[in-house]
């Protein structure tokens, strides 16, 4: 078992590939905001996967959203 005492003298990355779904309702219009996402978290309004604050999450996607949206438009 290691042992960090001294210092650690690199890290090892690992990557994560996640999906999150979006609503849309019966006439089309998504709702693509933080508040929807599975990843986030409400009680301290702070996305997930990053840490970082949400700003008006039932609104809009955090401007430091990590995720990547596929080929449909976002309003």
């Amino acid at each position: 078992m290691p042992t960090f005492d001294t210092g650690v003298s690199r890290y090892i990355i690992g990557i994560a590939e996640v999906k999150a779904t979006f609503p849309v309702d019966l006439k089309g219009k998504p709702d693509v905001s933080c508040n929807q996402c599975k990843f986030f978290r409400r009680t301290a309004q702070l996305c997930g996967l990053n840490g970082e604050i949400c700003e008006y999450p039932q609104k809009y996607i955090g401007t430091n959203c990590p995720l990547n949206f596929e080929s449909e438009e976002i309003e």
